[in-house]
């Protein structure tokens, strides 16, 4: 499908009023599973991956307006949602899932991205995977399994790349879940390449038959680093493996790499007499995978999604960053990390030498020493209104205190705008150990 990216608020106070845009309709949150959706249609899309840290709330509507199609969130474990509670956060127009042990939101979601977000799930059981899934679902347009995340807190929980060798688990994760969650919600998962081709086409086609209906692949095994180039040739001896829409994944980082990608399908699938000109940016041709999952290269920089019209300025991007993180309650901490991120660059992403006339070396060290979001919004040229939010907003602290009922039965509520609890007067938020952690 063709999504039409609405345009970026000039502001604060017009980001926050877009996250709320959909506010109205709240019936279609409401009535969760039962919404109708039609099936996802993978054809020639570019999404945003899944990526620990990076692909929260903020960035993922960064991406979408700037043109995704789709968007994950990053992994989250099931038994972390398992133990978290859907609050609703009118002041910023989205649902958080808190965790009462951890006292943070461990996911956050709003009306904008609902049709186009997929909630990435770690997990090693399937009873666990539709629990979890069952709390989420109404939220989200789909799951994704994760099977190719090779980090060790993964792999030693039996999750992520471990599950490469376990089809028979994957099997009863991928039809457990297929039976339990509504027609409506969508499943799909992400896996890497196996030691070999046959092999990897074995465990694709396990996916397939038990109910994935897309799957990602990242073109890397198990034991391949980011810096290692990722196996283009590959996916060309994988694709038809499955007859379920396949993606691609790794070393997507700029629109001219995406180019190039579908360049080298087109050379070697595509068939006698076919139109070459269909393979392009604006997808790919009638065979071969039918689309990208970019990851680092929309954290470096969100505006490779822009197909057909030019990206704004650099310096615009950052901006508008900061206002969607401003408008979705991100933490400052978070925040910091993601423009760390942007600020730097990567392979094939060049970033300007200055920023506002500070060279971009300097700039980013006065990124780095703030200790808010004011700060933040103020070395970027941005107002950062802090008296329209409740206390320890933008701070990893916003739900402390937080539980899941009172003694009454009453559910808890966020922090007020004029209410500063006991612990927030004791110690300021920013300078709170746990504070230090960016999430």
């Amino acid at each position: 499908p063709t999504y039409l990216a609405p345009p970026h608020p000039t502001g604060i106070a017009a980001a926050i009023s877009m996250t709320q845009t959909e506010e109205t309709n709240a019936e279609q949150v409401d009535a969760g599973a039962t919404q109708t959706w039609e099936p996802l249609n993978f054809r020639g899309v570019e999404v945003l991956a899944p990526m620990v840290r990076a692909g929260t709330l903020p960035l993922r509507l960064e991406c979408l307006r700037y043109g995704a199609d789709l968007v994950w969130g990053e992994e989250i474990i099931d038994k972390k949602l398992i133990g978290a509670v859907r609050k609703e956060n009118p002041t910023f127009g989205q649902v958080d899932y808190v965790s009462p042990r951890e006292q943070v939101a461990v996911f956050s979601t709003c009306p904008e991205e609902r049709s186009r977000v997929i909630f990435q799930l770690g997990t090693a059981n399937g009873q666990l995977a539709a629990e979890a899934a069952q709390l989420v679902c109404s939220d989200v347009r789909g799951i994704d399994v994760n099977m190719g995340c090779p980090k060790s807190f993964s792999v030693k929980g039996g999750m992520g790349a471990a599950l490469l060798d376990r089809p028979e688990l994957v099997a009863d994760i991928l039809t457990t879940l297929r039976r339990t969650l509504p027609q409506s919600c969508s499943l799909t998962c992400k896996i890497r390449m196996l030691q070999t081709t046959a092999k990897t086409r074995d465990f694709l086609q396990v996916c397939e038959r038990s109910g994935a209906e897309a799957i990602t692949v990242h073109m890397r095994q198990r034991d391949e680093r980011p810096a290692e180039p990722a196996h283009w040739d590959e996916i060309i001896r994988l694709w038809d493996a499955v007859k379920v829409p396949m993606l691609a994944n790794g070393d997507f980082f700029s629109r001219h790499q995406i180019d190039e990608f579908w360049k080298h399908c087109r050379k070697s699938i595509a068939s006698p007499g076919e139109d070459l000109a269909t393979w392009s940016s604006e997808g790919p041709g009638k065979v071969g995978p039918c689309g990208v999952m970019v990851a680092r290269g929309a954290l470096w920089n969100p505006t490779i999604f822009c197909r057909g019209r030019e990206p704004p300025e650099f310096e615009e991007m950052v901006r508008s960053y900061v206002r969607t993180a401003v408008a979705t309650n991100a933490t400052y901490q978070n925040t910091k990390w993601v423009l760390a991120q942007m600020l730097a660059g990567g392979t094939g992403v060049t970033v300007p030498t200055s920023f506002q006339g500070t060279p971009m070396k300097a700039f980013n060290r006065q990124v780095s020493a703030v200790k808010n979001m004011a700060g933040i919004c103020t070395a970027i040229g941005e107002t950062y209104e802090g008296s329209k939010f409740p206390q320890r907003s933008h701070t990893t602290v916003f739900y402390r205190g937080f539980q899941s009922a009172d003694s009454n039965g009453k559910s808890a509520e966020e922090p007020k705008a004029d209410e500063a609890p006991p612990a927030a007067k004791r110690q300021a938020p920013e300078e709170s150990s746990a504070a230090k952690r960016p999430r």
